[in-house]
This record gives structure tokens, sequence and C-alpha cells, in this order.
């Protein structure tokens, strides 16, 4: 907030100029200058001076709203994308660890209280899911860095999924070269705790990820009725 304020008053200088350099030439004219044309050419210049700040601060609030409003835009676009991306893994997760349950907030807290011991048990990690998360890694490592860019994602929101991208990294390379259940047990533990992090962390990403789970939860009923 500071560094807003700080900001603010630096960018007024050159208007808080401009009106005073308006109000000594105005009053110059008013009092010192006796020539008319030269009273009318300063007067000029003074009513120039003081209609210049006027122009710049509209200018300035016009461009802060469509700025504002298509930040809000993008922000809004990320979390969709983001929700997405989260559900995707969770989906894989399910289908990893063999999780038959109704898709729910409830069935994600029941998933991470899961001990890594029993999801070593649990876990059957096929090729093709190992592509669909290296997919969604991809997408995801994209979106941060155009959200960085962007500045739509604060510094702590970027480092929690940066640290949810890396746990699925370590997961993918696990799988891939040391085939270690209970590290990849770890992993996958790791990464539905920090997709309910976020969540909590959020609560518009949560109310717009409780709607997707619903709609997944409907095209996973429809796939079993489809399967049958």
């Amino acid at each position: 907030m500071a560094l807003n304020l700080r900001s603010f008053l630096l960018k007024t200088i050159p208007y808080m100029l401009s009106i005073a350099g308006g109000w000594v030439l105005f009053k110059l004219t008013e009092n010192d200058v006796s020539n008319e044309n030269l009273s009318d050419l300063v007067n000029n210049m003074a009513a120039s001076l003081l209609a210049i700040p006027l122009v710049f601060l509209l200018y300035d609030y016009s461009n802060y709203l469509v700025s504002n409003q298509l930040n809000k835009t993008m922000a809004s676009h990320t979390t969709d994308k983001l929700n997405i991306i989260l559900l995707n893994f969770i989906l894989i997760m399910r289908q990893i660890l063999g999780v038959r349950s109704k898709l729910t907030f409830a069935s994600l807290n029941n998933m991470a209280d899961l001990s890594v011991s029993k999801i070593a048990l649990k876990l059957k990690i096929t090729p093709a899911q190992i592509k669909e998360l290296r997919i969604y890694e991809n997408q995801l490592d994209v979106l941060i860095d155009s959200s960085v860019k962007s500045n739509i994602l604060t510094n702590d929101q970027i480092q929690m999924l940066t640290g949810l991208m890396r746990e699925v990294a370590l997961l993918i390379n696990e799988h891939n070269f040391r085939h270690n259940r209970h590290i990849a047990a770890k992993y996958i533990k790791n990464i539905i705790g920090k997709i309910i992090d976020w969540l909590d962390s959020d609560a518009f990403a949560s109310m717009h990820f409780q709607q997707l789970l619903g709609s997944a939860e409907m095209g996973e009923q429809n796939d079993k009725n489809t399967v049958k």
C-alpha cells in the first residue's frame, strides 16, 4: 500500500506543477500585465497549464478502468484454466489409486488422508497416465509463466503452483527411472495435498472448482453407464 501511495504522489507531481504554473501566470496577468495582447497571451498559457492536468487525469482514470476490467477478465480466465488443470490432476490421481467413490471435496480430502504406505499399496500407474501428467504439467508451466509476466497471480500463489508442478515432475521421473512405489506414493500424497492447499487459499477458485467437480462427476457416471 505504501508503494502504491508513493507511486501515486510521484505521478501527481507534474500535474501539480502545471496547476501551480497556470495559477501563477493567471495572477501575473491579473495584477502586473497592463498590455491587453500580452495579457491575453499569458491567460491562454495559464488556461492551457490548468487544462493539461485535467486531460491527463481523465486519460489516466479511463485507462485505469479499462486495465482493471482487462485484469479481471484475465484473472478469471486464468482461474478457469488453472482449475481445469487441477481437476485433471485429481482425476488422474483417482485413476492411479483406483478410487471409485463420488467425486466431491469430501472424497478429495479422504484421498489426502491416506497414508503413504496405503497409497503405495493402491497405486497402479500406466504409461497413458504418465503421458497425461506430462501434458498437464506443461500446461501448468505455461500458465505460471504467463501469469508471472502479467502479474495476475501473487508470489505466494506462484510459489504454491510451482511446488505442485515440481511434485508432478518428481512423480513422473520416479516412475520412469527408479520405480520406488513408496517414494512415488509420497509424491502422490504431496500432489493431492498441494491442490487442497490451493483451493483452501482461494475462495473463488474453490467455488468454481466445486462446479467443475459436479461436471466431472456427471462425466464419470456417463462413462460407467456406457461401459455397462
